[in-house]
């Protein structure tokens, strides 16, 4: 009858048979290991040559899907109405210095020969102009003009009595990726003006800032992915010292990110920032698999059995305990493809491609090169690594034994304080200003931060409007209505751009009462001067500036504005729209706020069904408890912190439910393993935990230490990743080898009085 009972209660429904076929697999792999090799050299030459196709992406792509109604507008008011800036930032003693104006002159003009240029302005063109087409001379003269200027023109060009604002206008409909092969230009020739003795001329905008910044953050990236690799060596050679051999998993671990990322040159998957923080996933559970293959063949081999029988061992048990292991990961990654945010979806899809190809590069690649080598377990010698994984092993016994002991002080302490870190998730700040995410010291940093404290925010707030006739006299009446009640209504907007102030300039600072007046004045204003607010009869934006706002008071100031459009009430026959960049960052925070929760419930949920579907059995559910309890803990520890989310760690949930869901299955796995032989619940914990606690253990050691790299970049929003990686994959190790013995243990109680119960009937 208790076999019977055991049957149920811990008969899997994939088991039997994957055990079975990957019985076949192993004995394929001892045959033709060679074979086996040389395709993985094949495909890995492939790899390397799909890899050149890798595209990046525009930051906008990335934050926003342009197939929604949202991106459609943001495309259209980009390709109709935007014309990229970049900002010279001028300094000198004398900003309006003759000397210097004329030199500024031949500079512009050298500057508007590149190709997608379409103009530059500096107060050398306007006191030009105002002069009939020559440069004055004379100060007194210069200082007149300046004083007949309107007070917000001076604050563009001339904010103050040590700076001057130039400006670079590229053409219309001009894209980002487009406007930065032009700056490589416009550097050169700032460059190698001749310019007055005590003249500085720095390049800003947001254009150049976000160029530096990637740049940057690409040259730090393989910087400290450098170091994460060698730190990872270290710490693998250090703990996993006792195994022949102990360097394959990093061996492994490159074939398999070759693998992944020449999948996605192929596939047309963009390397955006999604992709890169998928990075530290893809060399976590890259070692831990390879590291799990390793231990077990190993572990096998100790037992006096040949490399085939031990081959065969390893491949039947350890390869469907970590492909169910890691089935259940990808259920956190798919939960991110349900994302509007396109880079966090970016992010989930290559974890999952990833942790595919480490997977099946483990799984063929150690058995077939174990084979080759005759691998041989080394024999018990003494040594720094070897003493101190024995002694761990050791510690991990008795460690189980006490957890077994004392399990639901344990259970009931990690749930209170998980539930009180899922609670307070809601209070923790999201953070997507492009400020924050960049050194502070970085130059492009320096020179915006420079232009924002003397001529205001560098991000207009755009309104996009649509309508069936936005030349006529009722719409453009209401525009210029609506433009000058926000100035005046909120004092963080400074001016406004619309097609009513173009009319207003040409016509003595008045709209026309009527449309017959409307349609001779906007035929006597050029087209240049109308095509930036006015597009056909159809399509017109209303442009304000503001003052530097930080990224909360952007987004107050943006919901304020479009509560004004509906008290307005604007005539039927228009709509108007929030767009460009200053809506997409502050939509960002409501997008990461609205799916960040609903990722992590659903990853909770997938992975779930899946192993209630996978195993059929009661224990399939107990990797949930600790993953529960790790996704808790990470909030409890960003809140110690002071942390924030940001684009890339708002998947931080998902992301945990995968990198926990492995370890814990695995010990999951070997628990049943070792019960189903021995039918001793408690010795089947001890022995799971011992067995596969090291193993995991020395894996998440081995990613944490090279995660630790990326703490120390210096850009904060990578060195916040790297600490939130390595806080998650610390507790991963908590839950695995403490919460999970615990729940197992509780399970096993629970078990034992249901047998009880059905042997007295």
């Amino acid at each position: 009858m208790k076999t019977n009972i055991r049957g149920i209660i811990h008969g899997g429904f994939f088991t039997g048979r994957l055990n079975s076929a990957y019985g076949k697999i192993g004995g394929g792999i001892y045959r033709h290991p060679r074979t086996i090799v040389a395709v993985m050299l094949v495909i890995f030459v492939f790899a390397m040559y799909f890899m050149t196709g890798l595209q990046s992406q525009s930051m906008s792509d990335q934050y926003l899907d342009k197939s929604t109604p949202k991106g459609i507008i943001y495309d259209q008011y980009n390709n109709n109405f935007v014309s990229d800036t970049y900002i010279l930032l001028i300094q000198t003693s004398n900003p309006t210095d003759y000397e210097l104006m004329q030199d500024l002159l031949v500079m512009e003009e050298q500057i508007e020969r590149l190709n997608y240029i379409s103009s530059a302005t500096s107060v050398a063109d306007v006191l030009k102009e105002m002069n009939g087409g020559v440069l004055p001379g004379d100060q007194e003269l210069i200082d007149e003009y300046l004083a007949m200027l309107p007070g917000d023109t001076v604050k563009e060009l001339v904010p103050d009595s040590e700076t001057a604002l130039a400006y670079v206008m590229l053409e219309e409909g001009v894209s980002t990726d487009v406007s930065s092969t032009v700056l490589p230009g416009v550097t050169s020739i700032v460059d190698s003006a001749v310019l007055p003795p005590g003249v500085s001329i720095e390049i800003t905008g947001n254009t150049p800032y976000n160029v530096e910044m990637q740049t940057e953050m690409v040259m730090s990236g393989v910087v400290l992915v450098a170091g994460a690799f060698i730190l990872m060596f270290i710490v693998l050679a250090i703990l996993f010292s006792n195994m022949r051999y102990w360097y394959l998993p990093i061996v492994l671990l490159m074939f398999s990110l070759v693998y992944t990322f020449g999948m996605m040159g192929l596939f047309g998957i963009p390397m955006n920032n999604g992709a890169i923080a998928a990075l530290p996933i893809l060399l976590g559970l890259g070692i831990d698999y390879a590291v799990q293959f390793h231990a077990r063949f190993d572990e096998e081999r100790r037992k006096d059995l040949s490399v085939q029988a031990a081959l065969s061992e390893t491949v039947s048990n350890t390869g469907p305990a970590v492909l169910l292991a890691m089935l259940a990961t990808t259920m956190g990654f798919i939960a991110m493809l349900l994302t509007p945010i396109p880079m966090i979806r970016t992010f989930g899809l290559v974890a999952i491609i990833g942790v595919s190809c480490s997977y099946l590069t483990s799984l063929f690649g150690f058995p077939a090169i174990a084979t080759l080598t005759g691998y041989t377990p080394k024999t018990e010698e003494k040594g720094a690594g070897q003493n101190l994984m024995r002694s761990y092993d050791l510690a991990l016994g008795k460690a189980a034994r006490r957890i077994i002991r004392v399990f639901i002080p344990i259970l009931i302490i990690s749930i209170s304080i998980a539930y009180a870190g899922i609670a307070l998730d809601p209070t923790i700040p999201i953070d997507t200003s492009t400020k924050d995410m960049a050194p502070a010291d970085l130059p492009a940093q320096l020179s915006l931060d420079k232009v924002e404290a003397v001529a205001g925010s560098v991000t207009p707030m755009p309104f996009y409007i649509k309508g069936d006739d936005l030349s006529s006299v009722e719409v453009v009446q209401w525009i210029g209505w609506f433009g000058d009640f926000v100035v005046s209504a909120h004092q963080e907007v400074t001016s406004v751009d619309s097609i009513a102030t173009v009319i207003s300039e040409h016509n003595n600072g008045e709209i026309p009462d009527n449309q017959e007046d409307l349609d001779e004045i906007l035929a006597s204003i050029p087209d240049d001067k109308i095509s930036p607010y006015l597009q056909e009869p159809d399509e017109g934006i209303v442009s304000f500036s503001t003052i530097s706002l930080t990224m909360n008071e952007q987004g107050e100031l943006k919901d304020s504005v479009e509560t004004d459009v509906l008290w307005l009430d604007p005539p039927p026959s228009i709509a108007l729209f929030p767009t460009g960049d200053f809506d997409l960052y502050t939509n960002l925070v409501t997008m990461i706020a609205d799916s960040k929760d609903r990722m992590t419930f659903t990853g909770f949920i997938l992975i779930l069904l899946f192993l209630l579907v996978a195993y059929r059995r009661v224990v399939a559910a107990t990797p949930i408890v600790p993953i529960i309890c790790i996704v808790g803990w990470n909030t409890v520890a960003m809140l110690i912190l002071g942390m924030e989310y940001n684009p890339i760690s708002a998947c931080l949930g998902s992301m945990t439910i995968g990198v926990a869901s492995e370890y814990t299955i695995l010990i999951m796995e070997r628990y049943t393993e070792e019960y189903d032989k021995s039918g001793d619940r408690t010795g089947a914990i001890e022995m799971a935990v011992k067995k596969i606690g090291s193993a995991v253990t020395v894996s998440g050691l081995v990613t944490a230490s090279g995660f630790s790299a990326l703490m120390l970049s210096s850009f904060p929003i990578v060195s916040s990743f790297g600490l939130s990686t390595v806080i998650a994959v610390g507790f991963s190790l908590i839950g695995a080898i403490v919460i999970m013995p615990a729940i197992l243990m509780l399970l096993a109680k629970a078990e034992g009085r249901f047998e009880r119960k059905k042997i007295v009937v």
